[in-house]
């Protein structure tokens, strides 16, 4: 089991939040690299798989922000902690979501299977023309 000090709660609109604590006072909670905790049915098989997606993706920061990783501020008056002891396999993939190295951290990405897929964030000026 992991080192870090790993805490998790339930925010204001009902997502699963965890997250390694950098600072903890009575009004406030912050977390460094948050992630959320998504639980869904995969299509094929109909059972239950659960995720971790990053609270926010690693390629919206600066290139020298990356690997620092992102700090978040939760108000403790808008979430509900959880008092649970996770399973190793949801903190192993917790860990892996950001110490991969970024190709890595999105599932397919990285392989060779030849032209990768584009995908698009954002509209280009150019692409409208």
């Amino acid at each position: 089991m992991s080192k870090k000090n790993l805490v998790t709660f339930v925010d204001q609109i009902g997502r699963v939040i965890v997250g390694e604590v950098v600072a903890d006072t009575k009004e406030s909670v912050k977390l460094k690299n948050p992630a959320i905790i998504h639980i869904g049915q995969n299509p094929q098989t109909g059972q239950i798989q659960v995720q971790t997606i990053p609270y926010f993706f690693r390629e919206f920061v600066s290139a020298d922000s990356q690997k620092e990783g992102t700090t978040w501020k939760f108000l403790k008056s808008s979430i509900v902690e959880g008092d649970v002891n996770l399973d190793e396999r949801l903190v192993t993939q917790y860990e892996r979501l950001f110490t991969a190295p970024l190709a890595a951290a999105v599932p397919g990405a990285g392989k060779s299977q030849g032209a990768a897929e584009v995908v698009k964030l954002f509209d280009d000026e150019d692409d409208k023309k």
